[in-house]
């Protein structure tokens, strides 16, 4: 197999799977081909190879008056070893590629180069962009990723959610500014404390009336942080599971099947300013939160409060 770089291009020329004429095939790949690499890679290991001779037809027989001793031509040069003997010249190949051997590499290397083209494309997936809001009327600001719509008349001051996975969003409360008094978000206890809030207020909004709903929650973890503008803000993250019968009238228990509605992560990042308590609530499936953490806690970090110009 020889390799040529033309024009950006990489041209595999092989004999492995030549007929009897002696004509090979050639491949021409594109160097912006994600599998150039290993096309180029294939080249250089088999590059050194010689190439498989062909056999002659029929042997070469030659009769000569006095048979000279028996003796070894060296043939470095080529691919062949003449051996005479007696007037005979028997010609045998050095060296060949099994068919069966070039055969299973040229598959492995197919193989090879899926999984790379697949890391590749992988890798060269664009990493998310953000967007910034602000909200200058309310005091506060944070990003949020590009291709989430605005979603109005949510019940939320603010609310944004992913266009393709529906439990998946983001939004922002504050308290009434006539009816709160905060100076601090330490006014909320320590984050240990504030966590147990958040939980009790996230099950009273998921109350439900139906028969046989049940739901599971436990806190996950309560931190607190003071950001680059000097304001202490606590995050909470709590887990609700919701259960329900798929029969809730049926008279026997064993009738009454118990089933997983969502498993859901809440995310919750408090402030003070403006003597009003803000949060923002990010909501997703655990099964999403796992490949999404890091582009959901960019948006907890980008959370900021500010004063409100009176």
């Amino acid at each position: 197999m020889a390799a040529l770089h033309v024009c950006g291009s990489l041209i595999l020329k092989s004999s492995l799977f030549s007929s009897t004429t002696g004509s090979a095939s050639s491949l021409s790949i594109c160097s912006d081909n994600p599998i150039f690499p290993v096309y180029s890679l294939m080249a250089r290991i088999l590059d050194p190879l010689p190439r498989p001779a062909q056999l002659p037809a029929a042997s070469t027989r030659r009769t000569a008056p006095a048979p000279p001793p028996c003796r070894v031509i060296s043939a470095s040069s080529t691919p062949f070893h003449a051996l005479c003997c007696h007037g005979e010249t028997t010609v045998t190949k050095a060296f060949a590629v099994p068919r069966r051997k070039a055969i299973a590499l040229i598959l492995s290397g197919c193989v090879f180069s899926e999984l790379l083209a697949s890391r590749y494309l992988a890798s060269a997936q664009p990493s998310v962009v953000f967007r910034e809001y602000i909200d200058t009327f309310d005091g506060y600001s944070f990003k949020y990723p590009q291709n989430w719509i605005q979603v109005r008349g949510a019940g939320a001051d603010i609310f944004f959610r992913d266009p393709y996975v529906l439990d998946e969003n983001l939004s922002v409360e504050m308290s009434s500014p006539s009816s709160s008094n905060y100076k601090s978000v330490e006014d909320l206890g320590p984050p240990e404390e504030a966590g147990k809030k958040v939980l009790r207020q996230y099950l009273t909004e998921f109350m439900s009336t139906r028969l046989g709903v049940r739901r599971e929650s436990n806190i996950i973890s309560t931190s607190s942080r003071v950001a680059d503008d000097g304001r202490k803000y606590y995050q909470v993250e709590v887990n609700i599971k919701s259960y329900a019968n798929n029969n809730e009238l049926a008279v026997m228990p064993e009738d009454r099947v118990v089933r997983l509605e969502w498993d859901r992560r809440y995310l919750s990042v408090l402030g003070v300013e403006n003597n009003q308590l803000y949060e923002l609530r990010l909501q997703t499936p655990e099964s999403v939160f796992v490949d999404e953490e890091n582009d959901l806690r960019q948006v907890m970090d980008s959370f900021r409060v500010n004063k409100v110009s009176v």
